[in-house]
């Protein structure tokens, strides 16, 4: 595998990504996912940096739908063109007077070129901080180079804040021109990671009265989620309000891609009138939502619907309770710690087929649909993530598997099909004779009386003609009316029924705990296990049948977790 083109950043991470102009977060969630595979962070720590940063860097701009030009870093931003170098065209383009001279005159000295800024404040910090420092007007790369220089001029001892003229110098620019990519730039890899929590409620209120416009939002989310994360709610809740107040909320979009992702995050701590709350002011901008914001918003609906309906009972199962912890971390963590750790709760979940049968039984209710959904779109997000992929298949061995489930299977047909058979005459025959009897007594003896009536107006010829019509129409009517009529309308809908419920019964009794079995040898993905199993029945001309349990695998959430988790086992 050849080696990503480093040079590319930090100016040009989609370049580094090699992604197209019209990419979205799924393109460069499955980009990321292959640097990763090969840049594993306890490998190589450096290069999982600067890939995570530059990761970061594009899904951060995605989410807030700004344009990629705008999110340079500080040194692109104030990049100086090179110093020009004369041409040869210049050289030839005017005749000077040494032309006409037979003596060349000695080439002059060329004065020495000005030190650029940087190179002037690595060489004179002091000195570079002062002079800056004492201007009444500043360039924003002179604000950039105070704020930088701030901290290393000044001792340890003199530091009675944190970073507060970094911070200073920051604000200050920012106040002078506002929204200048460079010093944002510089800003945002600061509230990263930098910022200790116990001087953020004085940070964030100072940011949103400078800043002012939606992109605090972009620019303050990683500090939002820490604070969520290690605080009580209510404080974060109470900072928040206030600096929501100093904002002018012009443009909906940053504001929902910001609670979008605080929600996650937030909803396992803050209270449920909260979340709710902030779901439904979500839903009224729904319509300006993308295709990868929807689904967002449906995860955490998803996520609000079943913490609010868990029941305490569920976590006496092993299984569920680490299903809870994996979708806690998902949202919740952050890092390589956290990729990490969810990849053990799922092989967790991957080794133990038995807890997960009975954490999630074939006829699992609403509950388990929720947790179904979230779990598959959580583990499919990391899949791509975190660089997971499935191991190499042998198609030859899985192709026997399939096969060898397929023959065990068929062992139980027999029994199946004679009780289903059993189904049709319980539901089917048996009322038809029953009721077939009842209509035979009943029309014999209206057939006597009417015979007895007619006889009288009747000749011989004529009454028997008559008894003929009337034999043959009640043995004809009764079948019509209850083939056509009565049992498609009243007994095959219950017949349907007992026979579901009876099929259910027997994949959860014969069938589920072999394909479970199936599926964990393969360790492929859930739909490619199912296909080759249908494949093997119809090679072997017995499709409808396994049709039938087919059926019950794909609507089988434990099954389908189950097979998710294989990818990640080992």
């Amino acid at each position: 595998m050849s080696d990503p083109a480093w040079h590319h950043l930090p100016h040009d991470p989609r370049s580094f990504f090699e992604l197209p102009e019209e990419f979205d977060r799924r393109d460069l969630k499955r980009a990321y996912g292959k640097l990763i595979r090969q840049f594993k962070p306890e490998t190589h720590p450096q290069e999982f940096q600067r890939i995570r940063a530059a990761y970061e860097q594009l899904e951060n701009a995605e989410r807030y739908g700004r344009n990629q030009a705008s999110h340079q870093s500080a040194a692109e931003a104030w990049e100086s063109s090179p110093t020009r170098e004369p041409s040869s065209a210049d050289s030839t383009s005017s005749p000077s007077p040494s032309e006409h001279s037979s003596v060349e005159p000695p080439p002059r000295p060329r004065p020495a070129a000005p030190l650029s800024p940087a190179d002037e404040a690595i060489a004179n910090p002091r000195e570079t901080y002062v002079r800056l420092s004492q201007k009444d007007s500043r360039t924003p790369l002179e604000y950039y180079t105070l704020a930088v220089l701030s901290d290393l001029v000044k001792k340890p001892s003199e530091r009675s804040k944190w970073q507060s003229d970094f911070m200073r110098w920051l604000l200050l620019g920012l106040k002078e021109h506002p929204g200048e990519p460079g010093l944002l730039s510089l800003l945002a890899g600061t509230l990263r990671g930098d910022v200790p929590l116990d001087q953020a409620a004085k940070v964030l209120p100072s940011l949103a009265k400078t800043i002012r416009s939606p992109n605090f939002y972009r620019l303050t989310e990683p500090l939002w989620e820490r604070l969520v994360r290690q605080q009580p709610f209510e404080e974060t809740q109470q900072l928040l309000q206030q600096c929501e107040s100093e904002l002018r909320q012009t443009d909906p979009r940053p504001r929902s891609a910001f609670y979008l992702r605080l929600l996650r995050t937030a909803i396992w701590k803050a209270p449920r009138s909260w979340s709710e709350s902030k779901l439904m002011e979500l839903s009224q901008h729904a319509a300006d939502f993308d295709d990868v914001m929807h689904m967002d918003y449906e995860f955490i609906e998803l996520l609000l619907d079943y913490l609010s309906n868990q029941q305490p009972a569920s976590m006496e199962s092993n299984s569920r309770a680490t299903m809870d912890a994996f979708l806690r971390t998902y949202c919740t963590g952050d890092g390589p710690d956290a990729t990490a750790e969810m990849i053990h709760k799922l092989d967790q979940i991957a080794r133990n087929a038995h807890q997960i049968r009975t954490a999630l039984p074939a006829d699992s209710d609403e509950d388990a649909h929720a947790l179904f959904m979230l779990m598959m779109m959580a583990t499919g997000d990391l899949a791509e993530t975190s660089g997971v992929v499935a191991n190499q298949v042998d198609d030859e061995k899985n192709s026997r598997q399939a096969v060898s489930c397929l023959k065990d299977l068929k062992h139980t047909l027999e029994t199946v099909g004679n009780r289903a058979s059993w189904i049709d005459v319980r539901w089917k025959w048996l009322p038809f004779a029953g009721l077939y009897l009842l209509f035979g007594i009943v029309f014999t003896l209206s057939w006597i009386l009417f015979m007895s009536a007619i006889s009288a107006f009747a000749s011989a010829g004529e009454e028997g003609a008559l008894t003929i019509v009337a034999l043959i129409g009640g043995l004809v009517a009764f079948p019509l009316a209850f083939f056509w009529w009565f049992y498609p309308k009243y007994l095959e809908p219950k017949s349907d029924v007992s026979r579901q419920r009876y099929f259910a019964s027997c994949y959860e009794k014969f069938w589920r705990e072999r394909v479970f079995r199936y599926v964990q040898s393969c360790g492929e993905a859930p739909s490619d296990s199912l296909r080759r199993l249908q494949e093997a029945a119809a090679y072997h001309d017995d499709t409808e049948w396994m049709n039938l349990v087919l059926s019950f695998c794909h609507g089988d959430r434990g099954l389908l977790i189950f097979a998710r988790a294989q990818l990640f086992a080992g």
